[in-house]
This record gives C-alpha cells, structure tokens and sequence, in this order.
C-alpha cells in the first residue's frame, strides 16, 4: 500500500525542519490574499453588469416601466 505521510514529511523532523506551514513568507501570503481580493472584486463588478443587464431587458419586454 501507499504510505499515509509523504516521504519529505516523515524525514522533515530529523533534518531540523518544521512539517507544519509555519515558515510561509508574508510576501507570497500577501501576494496571494491581493490576488484573490481582484478576482472577487471581477467577480462582483461582472456580477452587477449581468444583474442590470437582464433588468434591463426585463424592462424592456415590459414597455419600459
């Protein structure tokens, strides 16, 4: 069978390294909330654009109320 941890995982602790994520670096984590905060902030403003959009069609099917 395949083992349950990773080899790097179960070698990690002997060589003096640290298996939990404790030494991510604040740049990339940082990197990576901005980029998630653009791709949501696309997500709202196409969101808007289609939910204006279809009430404008809907109003036009209306007569323009």
């Amino acid at each position: 069978m395949y083992p349950l941890v990773s080899p790097a995982a179960s070698v990690a602790p002997l060589v003096g390294g640290s298996v939990f994520p404790g030494d991510v670096s604040p740049t990339l984590v940082g990197i990576i909330v901005v980029l998630l905060l653009i791709v949501f902030g696309l997500f709202l403003f196409v969101r808007r654009i289609l939910l204006s959009f279809t009430e404008g069609l809907r109003k036009g099917r209306e007569g323009g109320k």
